[in-house]
């Protein structure tokens, strides 16, 4: 059986009644995504506030669906001027799974740590082995920016070190460390999955009794030797202060999620608490290193 995949290039304020009319004629999913290189740091009070302006609405359908009949409602609902174009792909049924699992293998890091799902058989050559499979919330190593902060931790002696993953999404990067020899890590997120996750995967590598997984209000953060924040410009600037709050005299904070055109503005906003140094760049990302003054 094939699929058919309908996208429409659409704005924010449209997204959400296109995502319901398509759930309607029977979508088996729709998802919402950056039209442009736009990043989202939604603070809103609704749900069309914490859309990219410029918004891509894709949804997968069976192969029946009346789609010229979809597309006529479409533009009736929401105005023919609000979908500035609309693309149409025949999708052929697949095993999809097997793809997936052929293509994300174990991504090892310095020849000190691996990182590999649970379909693999982990390589007897790399000493520190982290099962992680892709899933609820962000952040196996695949991504350049997450990538960065892990060769970043294999390069560095964590060892002993008390550690903070600062929008852990997955844990990644606090099961990681710990991997690596820290002595505790506490992973901080404010998204419910992405406790959910850091809390499965941790009970899955023995690494419970060493990780404090939290809400960023729940309880107060200790001073730690290294902080990492793999997150977003925005959230970076207005953390900046209560991160310098955070790290020790002489300790480290590492950045990342940024793009490599905003290192700069990213730099003059922790300049004042640490002696940052050159970011480091990957294809369009960038990771900031800096000492605590």
């Amino acid at each position: 059986m094939a699929w058919l995949q309908l996208t429409f290039e659409s704005n924010r304020e449209s997204a959400n009644t296109l995502s319901e009319l398509l759930e309607k004629f029977g979508a088996v999913s729709v998802s919402l995504s950056a039209s442009s290189n736009e990043l989202l740091f939604g603070q809103g009070s609704s749900k069309s506030e914490d859309l990219w302006e410029q918004t891509r609405v894709t949804a997968l359908l069976h192969e029946d669906t009346d789609l010229d009949t979809l597309i006529v409602v479409a533009r009736n609902r929401v105005g023919a001027d609000q979908i500035r174009q609309h693309q149409i792909e025949l999708i052929e049924d697949r095993d999809w799974v097997s793809e997936y699992q052929q293509t994300h293998g174990p991504r090892i890091f310095g020849d000190q740590l691996c990182i590999c799902p649970g379909w693999c058989t982990p390589p007897d050559h790399i000493p520190n082995i982290l099962m992680l499979d892709p899933g609820l919330a962000f952040g196996t190593g695949t991504h350049d920016t997450t990538g960065m902060c892990l060769d970043w931790l294999v390069d560095h002696d964590v060892c002993g070190k008390q550690v903070i993953d600062y929008g852990c999404g997955s844990g990644v990067l606090a099961l990681a460390a710990l991997k690596l020899g820290a002595a505790h890590a506490w992973a901080v997120d404010i998204d419910a999955q992405a406790l959910e996750a850091t809390r499965a995967n941790a009970d899955r590598n023995q690494l419970s009794d060493q990780i404090t997984i939290m809400h960023p209000d729940a309880i107060e953060l200790p001073v730690v030797d290294m902080l990492l924040a793999n997150v977003l410009l925005n959230p970076l600037k207005i953390l900046a202060t209560k991160f310098a709050g955070l790290v020790s005299a002489d300790g480290v904070v590492v950045i990342s999620g940024i793009l490599a055109t905003q290192a700069e503005e990213c730099l003059a906003a922790y300049q004042s608490w640490f002696n940052m140094q050159t970011p480091v760049f990957r294809r369009e990302w960038a990771l900031l290193e800096g000492t605590r003054k």
